[in-house]
Protein backbone atom coordinates (compact mmCIF):
# COMPACT_ATOMS: atom_id res chain seq x y z
CA UNK A 1 0.00 0.00 0.00
CA UNK A 2 0.99 3.65 -0.48
CA UNK A 3 0.72 5.59 2.82
CA UNK A 4 -0.19 8.84 0.22
CA UNK A 5 -1.32 9.14 -3.43
CA UNK A 6 -0.82 12.92 -4.78
CA UNK A 7 -2.96 13.21 -7.59
CA UNK A 8 -2.94 16.32 -9.89
CA UNK A 9 -5.73 18.19 -11.07
CA UNK A 10 -5.04 20.33 -14.55
CA UNK A 11 -4.84 18.10 -17.21
CA UNK A 12 -4.32 15.13 -14.69
CA UNK A 13 -8.21 14.45 -13.70
CA UNK A 14 -9.37 17.60 -15.46
CA UNK A 15 -9.42 18.18 -19.58
CA UNK A 16 -8.33 22.04 -18.77
CA UNK A 17 -7.03 22.54 -22.49
CA UNK A 18 -11.06 22.04 -23.17
CA UNK A 19 -11.76 24.50 -21.23
CA UNK A 20 -8.99 26.55 -22.53
CA UNK A 21 -10.74 25.86 -26.04
CA UNK A 22 -13.95 27.04 -24.89
CA UNK A 23 -12.33 30.47 -23.25
CA UNK A 24 -10.71 31.30 -26.36
CA UNK A 25 -13.96 30.88 -27.84
CA UNK A 26 -15.61 33.20 -25.54
CA UNK A 27 -12.84 36.06 -25.92
CA UNK A 28 -13.26 35.12 -29.58
CA UNK A 29 -16.33 36.79 -29.60
CA UNK A 30 -14.77 39.98 -29.12
CA UNK A 31 -12.31 39.67 -32.02
CA UNK A 32 -9.55 37.92 -30.17
CA UNK A 33 -6.97 36.47 -32.32
CA UNK A 34 -6.02 32.93 -31.39
CA UNK A 35 -1.90 34.40 -31.13
CA UNK A 36 -3.06 37.15 -28.68
CA UNK A 37 -5.51 34.91 -26.82
CA UNK A 38 -2.28 32.34 -26.28
CA UNK A 39 -0.27 35.20 -25.29
CA UNK A 40 -2.54 36.56 -22.68
CA UNK A 41 -3.81 33.35 -21.04
CA UNK A 42 0.05 32.92 -20.79
CA UNK A 43 0.81 35.68 -19.01
CA UNK A 44 -2.86 35.83 -16.77
CA UNK A 45 -2.44 31.98 -15.76
CA UNK A 46 1.68 32.84 -13.91
CA UNK A 47 1.96 34.21 -10.53
CA UNK A 48 4.60 37.22 -10.04
CA UNK A 49 7.14 33.86 -9.69
CA UNK A 50 8.07 31.18 -12.08
CA UNK A 51 5.54 27.83 -11.08
CA UNK A 52 3.13 29.69 -9.52
CA UNK A 53 -0.24 30.37 -10.55
CA UNK A 54 -3.36 32.92 -9.92
CA UNK A 55 -5.55 33.09 -13.15
CA UNK A 56 -9.00 34.35 -13.24
CA UNK A 57 -11.02 35.60 -15.95
CA UNK A 58 -11.10 39.18 -14.62
CA UNK A 59 -7.27 38.84 -14.90
CA UNK A 60 -7.20 37.62 -18.26
CA UNK A 61 -10.07 40.28 -19.38
CA UNK A 62 -8.09 42.98 -18.19
CA UNK A 63 -4.92 42.19 -19.90
CA UNK A 64 -7.00 41.73 -23.15
CA UNK A 65 -8.00 45.05 -22.61
CA UNK A 66 -4.32 46.55 -22.21
CA UNK A 67 -4.00 45.07 -25.50
CA UNK A 68 -6.90 47.34 -27.11
CA UNK A 69 -9.72 44.38 -27.24
CA UNK A 70 -13.28 45.97 -26.20
CA UNK A 71 -13.81 43.10 -23.30
CA UNK A 72 -17.30 44.34 -21.92
CA UNK A 73 -18.36 43.03 -18.61
CA UNK A 74 -20.50 41.03 -19.97
CA UNK A 75 -18.26 38.29 -21.24
CA UNK A 76 -18.17 37.00 -17.39
CA UNK A 77 -21.67 35.24 -17.38
CA UNK A 78 -20.87 33.37 -20.17
CA UNK A 79 -17.19 32.13 -19.03
CA UNK A 80 -18.83 31.91 -15.21
CA UNK A 81 -20.70 29.39 -16.68
CA UNK A 82 -17.93 27.04 -18.22
CA UNK A 83 -17.28 26.61 -14.27
CA UNK A 84 -20.21 24.73 -14.13
CA UNK A 85 -19.64 21.91 -17.01
CA UNK A 86 -17.94 18.78 -16.29
CA UNK A 87 -14.13 18.41 -17.77
CA UNK A 88 -13.59 15.71 -16.54
CA UNK A 89 -11.56 12.83 -17.80
CA UNK A 90 -13.53 10.26 -18.29
CA UNK A 91 -11.66 7.65 -16.67
CA UNK A 92 -11.11 10.26 -13.52
CA UNK A 93 -13.87 8.50 -11.19
CA UNK A 94 -12.79 5.32 -11.56
CA UNK A 95 -9.32 6.36 -11.17
CA UNK A 96 -9.51 7.44 -8.00
CA UNK A 97 -11.50 4.53 -6.72
CA UNK A 98 -8.94 2.66 -7.65
CA UNK A 99 -6.02 4.58 -5.74
CA UNK A 100 -8.26 4.43 -2.52
CA UNK A 101 -8.07 0.35 -2.86
CA UNK A 102 -4.11 0.76 -2.92
CA UNK A 103 -3.53 4.06 -0.80
CA UNK A 104 -4.44 4.75 2.83
CA UNK A 105 -4.59 8.43 1.65
CA UNK A 106 -5.49 10.01 -1.35
CA UNK A 107 -4.87 13.69 -1.58
CA UNK A 108 -6.10 16.12 -4.37
CA UNK A 109 -2.81 18.39 -5.28
CA UNK A 110 -3.52 21.74 -6.95
CA UNK A 111 -2.16 24.76 -7.78
CA UNK A 112 -3.93 27.95 -9.02
CA UNK A 113 -5.98 30.51 -7.01
CA UNK A 114 -7.56 28.66 -4.48
CA UNK A 115 -11.30 30.42 -5.47
CA UNK A 116 -10.95 29.59 -9.12
CA UNK A 117 -9.45 26.04 -8.49
CA UNK A 118 -12.45 25.35 -6.09
CA UNK A 119 -15.07 26.45 -8.61
CA UNK A 120 -13.42 23.42 -10.84
CA UNK A 121 -13.22 21.14 -8.02
CA UNK A 122 -16.45 21.34 -7.50
CA UNK A 123 -17.41 21.01 -10.90
CA UNK A 124 -15.72 17.83 -11.24
CA UNK A 125 -17.65 15.93 -8.46
CA UNK A 126 -14.95 14.27 -7.47
CA UNK A 127 -14.39 16.12 -4.01
CA UNK A 128 -16.47 13.65 -2.17
CA UNK A 129 -13.47 10.75 -3.01
CA UNK A 130 -10.59 12.34 -1.43
CA UNK A 131 -9.14 12.59 1.52
CA UNK A 132 -7.92 15.70 1.60
CA UNK A 133 -7.92 18.85 -0.62
CA UNK A 134 -5.15 20.65 -0.76
CA UNK A 135 -4.85 24.20 -3.26
CA UNK A 136 -1.25 26.49 -3.31
CA UNK A 137 -0.22 29.16 -5.88
CA UNK A 138 2.78 26.65 -6.10
CA UNK A 139 5.60 24.77 -4.58
CA UNK A 140 4.09 21.17 -4.52
CA UNK A 141 7.29 20.11 -3.05
CA UNK A 142 6.74 21.57 0.17
CA UNK A 143 2.89 20.66 0.19
CA UNK A 144 4.09 17.02 0.00
CA UNK A 145 6.26 17.15 3.26
CA UNK A 146 3.34 19.63 4.78
CA UNK A 147 0.96 16.48 4.16
CA UNK A 148 3.28 13.33 4.26
CA UNK A 149 6.26 14.26 6.65
CA UNK A 150 8.26 11.79 6.60
CA UNK A 151 6.38 8.81 4.30
CA UNK A 152 8.60 7.32 2.10
CA UNK A 153 5.52 5.65 0.50
CA UNK A 154 4.65 8.22 -1.75
CA UNK A 155 2.30 8.08 -5.24
CA UNK A 156 2.61 11.31 -7.16
CA UNK A 157 0.61 11.41 -10.39
CA UNK A 158 1.15 14.55 -12.47
CA UNK A 159 0.86 16.23 -16.23
CA UNK A 160 3.35 18.88 -15.47
CA UNK A 161 7.07 17.98 -16.16
CA UNK A 162 9.04 20.45 -14.82
CA UNK A 163 6.94 19.40 -11.38
CA UNK A 164 7.97 16.02 -11.98
CA UNK A 165 11.04 16.66 -12.66
CA UNK A 166 11.11 18.92 -9.19
CA UNK A 167 9.33 16.41 -6.95
CA UNK A 168 11.76 13.06 -8.15
CA UNK A 169 14.48 15.51 -7.73
CA UNK A 170 13.60 17.05 -4.17
CA UNK A 171 12.44 13.80 -2.78
CA UNK A 172 13.82 10.06 -5.08
CA UNK A 173 12.05 7.97 -3.04
CA UNK A 174 8.78 9.20 -4.37
CA UNK A 175 7.26 7.12 -7.43
CA UNK A 176 6.09 9.53 -10.27
CA UNK A 177 3.59 8.96 -12.72
CA UNK A 178 3.44 11.44 -15.51
CA UNK A 179 -0.13 11.55 -17.38
CA UNK A 180 1.12 13.08 -20.90
CA UNK A 181 0.32 16.46 -21.78
CA UNK A 182 -0.81 15.80 -25.83
CA UNK A 183 -0.31 19.44 -26.60
CA UNK A 184 2.07 21.22 -23.51
CA UNK A 185 4.73 18.53 -23.93
CA UNK A 186 6.21 15.96 -26.76
CA UNK A 187 7.24 12.24 -25.93
CA UNK A 188 10.64 13.04 -26.53
CA UNK A 189 10.29 16.04 -23.63
CA UNK A 190 9.24 13.30 -21.43
CA UNK A 191 12.17 10.71 -22.59
CA UNK A 192 14.52 12.84 -21.53
CA UNK A 193 14.20 11.69 -17.84
CA UNK A 194 14.12 7.78 -17.76
CA UNK A 195 13.08 7.88 -14.51
CA UNK A 196 9.62 9.97 -14.99
CA UNK A 197 7.56 7.34 -17.04
CA UNK A 198 4.69 8.50 -18.87
CA UNK A 199 1.57 7.72 -20.05
CA UNK A 200 -1.44 8.46 -22.31
CA UNK A 201 -4.05 7.25 -19.82
CA UNK A 202 -5.30 6.94 -16.15
CA UNK A 203 -5.66 3.39 -16.46
CA UNK A 204 -2.29 2.72 -17.35
CA UNK A 205 -1.07 4.75 -14.29
CA UNK A 206 -3.42 2.76 -12.21
CA UNK A 207 -1.55 -0.97 -13.47
CA UNK A 208 1.68 0.60 -13.35
CA UNK A 209 0.92 1.91 -9.77
CA UNK A 210 -0.35 -1.51 -8.54
CA UNK A 211 3.22 -2.80 -10.32
CA UNK A 212 4.74 -1.27 -7.98
CA UNK A 213 3.74 -1.52 -4.91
Amino acid sequence: MFEFSFVDLDDTLYNTYLLKEDIFNCFSNCGVTREDYRLSYNKAVHGPVVGYFDYTFKKHADILREMDYQIPDTIFEDLNNLMTKNYNDDEAENFILDLKKISNKVILLTAGKKDFQQQKINSTGLDKYFDRIVIIDGGKSQAIIDVAGQSNKILFVNDNLKENVKIKQDFPYVLVAAKKHKIAWEDDDYQINKDLPFFDSLIEIKDYAIRSI
